[in-house]
């Protein structure tokens, strides 16, 4: 199948503004500045206090998704910026149907990445699709309440990942509503995705969100702003990936080998703190014992949402409350209940 390669660094949600935004939510009293722990591609300043997972997740060499994900000490606020798991995608087409490769086909690109043929959404089409599809597993009794086109964070995200590829950039925000802990809570979504004008590929160049109690809602995007305001690229690292880029495909996914293993760390690290923000309504669902045939681990996970996917690569677990998977399903195998 004909592809073209769309070389991005998907930077989260970011915002317009200064770095050095002292906007703050009530709830915090101040910030600390992690660094990648893999790469040491990125630094960012997360909330003092709050249990945060933050790093580089590297599908392969050319394909690389930075996240944050930071919780609240009463573990009710829940910030989100990119996320591990995300492929880069690829429009259906006639001569792809022809060859096999319909709508929910997962392949290799050719750089070691991979792709799901999927139709294109729009910034606020895919920022509904996220949360309906990502955050249903976090917070029970999700709803979608509204969506809009945001300009604003196109343009945004076209600055700070420019391309020379032509191509048609699209920003928009989805909210819903949610229960946790037995209190109603807030979601908000943000998304800018970009498509080529030929038609070949689309990713997701901007993400992020947040789960809050109703009423907290914008000190919640607050604390988000500031947090994604400060991500800050190591030049070192960009003059690393730019060479990397002009290597020979084969020989950098060789060498990616041991930093994907060690990945899978940081990766536990992530999804723990999704089990943390869950154990607020696990009273009442309990846990169970969830088994991976592939590498014969057993995972203790609530039951709040009890259908879990297991993303192959980077170990990164995904829950859902009906067999369904997400919508880039085809990246996540089943992870069933009980030893087998």
């Amino acid at each position: 199948m004909r592809s073209t390669t769309l070389l991005l660094i998907i930077f989260g949600f970011v915002v317009s503004g200064s770095a050095q935004s002292n906007a703050t939510g009530s709830t915090v009293s101040g910030y600390t500045r992690l660094t990648d722990p893999l790469e040491q591609a990125f630094t960012v300043e997360v909330p003092t206090g709050w249990r945060t997972a933050a790093g580089l997740a590297r599908r392969a060499a050319l394909q690389i998704n930075p996240y944050v994900r930071s919780l609240s000490p009463d573990k009710m606020t829940y910030l989100i910026v990119g996320d591990p798991i995300l492929p880069s995608f690829s429009p259906p087409s006639q001569m792809g149907n022809a060859i096999g490769y319909r709508e929910g086909k997962l392949y290799d690109t050719g750089l070691g990445g991979l792709a799901l043929v999927m139709h294109y959404l729009p910034g606020a089409e895919f920022a509904r699709t996220y949360g309906e599809t990502m955050l249903q597993g976090l917070c029970p009794s999700l709803k979608f309440s509204s969506a809009s086109d945001r300009p604003d964070l196109a343009r945004i995200a076209s600055a700070v990942a420019p391309t020379v590829i032509p191509s048609r950039v699209d920003g928009g925000e989805a909210r819903f509503t949610c229960m946790h802990n037995k209190q109603e809570m807030e979601v908000r979504v943000k998304a800018a995705t970009r498509i080529t004008n030929d038609n070949l590929m689309w990713a997701v160049i901007l993400l992020g969100g947040f789960i809050a109690p109703k009423g907290h809602a914008d000190e919640a995007e607050q604390i988000l702003t500031h947090v994604a305001n400060s991500m800050t690229f190591s030049q070192a690292w960009i003059q690393m990936q730019n060479n990397l880029s002009q290597q020979a495909a084969a020989a950098i996914n060789r060498r990616m080998q041991e930093t994907l293993r060690q990945e899978r760390t940081f990766i536990q690290n992530l999804n723990s703190v999704d089990q943390s923000f869950e154990s607020m309504d696990e009273l009442v669902s309990g846990f169970s014992t969830y088994h991976d045939a592939r590498t014969g681990d057993d995972y203790s996970l609530s039951n709040t949402n009890p259908y879990k996917w297991i993303d192959d690569s980077t170990g990164r677990i995904v829950s859902t409350p009906t067999n369904n998977k997400p919508i880039w399903g085809p990246a996540l195998s089943a992870l069933p209940r009980g030893t087998q």
